[in-house]
């Protein structure tokens, strides 16, 4: 059965790894994200329109759009997000931290305050989330502190929805431009967590995208009948 899964987010990384494979599979994907990925586009059943998620007055009307002429939608993967300047909170700008919470954080809101009035039979929201919401450590400042509250707000919008399955993930690492940029850093004592990045990429520790999608595809499909709706979970710790 054909499903409309819409994903943020799909020009590059997890976003754009995920809309293929499900592109693959014949699902429709109705997709945004602030470039467009010219090779999904090649695909009949992908629908795309470019949104800027930080621009928040613009994504009802983005989204209007793109779900012109959609009757349901099945699955809601909210992909987008940035990482913040790498270094220790408190040498992080106010400014920058204010822009990583608009991405991470309440660009989800909007989007799911516009989503779920209209779909309310949606069967699945999925928020990436990642394991710097509950590690803590040093450098990963308002990433960290956008995750573990993007957490909350996936526990939160699961209770005032229940007719639908929401989850939190954390998809472990993946070999993407985040990783590019972190890997690039210079060595510091002050965050052994970038020895520990640099260490695993290029193995089958830090997969690609594109290996990673079907893995994370089936977890998500899996989730409703093995996680309390809202829950958190790392892939690379459950047993299911």
């Amino acid at each position: 059965m054909s499903h409309s899964i819409f994903i943020t987010g799909v020009s590059s990384g997890l976003g754009h790894g995920l809309a293929e494979y499900y592109l693959e599979q014949g699902h429709n994907v109705l997709g945004c994200s602030r470039r467009k990925p010219e090779d999904l586009t090649q695909y009949e059943n992908f629908q795309f329109v470019s949104c800027d998620v930080s621009d928040f007055d613009a994504i009802p009307d983005q989204l209007e759009s793109l779900f012109s002429g959609t009757s349901k939608c099945d699955l809601a993967i909210l992909n987008a997000g940035i990482l913040s300047p790498f270094g220790d909170l408190q040498e992080t700008s106010l400014d920058d931290c204010k822009n990583v919470m608009d991405v991470n954080l309440w660009s989800n809101k909007i989007i799911l305050d516009w989503l779920l009035p209209r779909y309310p039979e949606i069967r699945q929201v999925v928020t990436i989330s990642s394991g710097a919401a509950v590690n803590g450590n040093r450098g990963w400042n308002a990433y960290s502190i956008s995750k573990a509250a993007l957490n909350m707000l996936t526990k939160l919008y699961a209770q005032e929805a229940p007719q639908t399955h929401f989850l939190a993930i954390a998809p472990g690492l993946i070999a993407t431009h985040m990783q590019d940029i972190l890997c690039s850093l210079d060595e510091d004592s002050r965050f052994p967590t970038l020895d520990s990045l640099k260490s695993r990429r290029g193995t089958e520790q830090m997969p690609t995208a594109e290996v990673l999608a079907p893995k994370i595809a089936a977890v998500i499909e899996k989730a409703p009948a093995n996680t309390v709706s809202g829950e958190f979970i790392d892939i690379r710790k459950i047993d299911w």
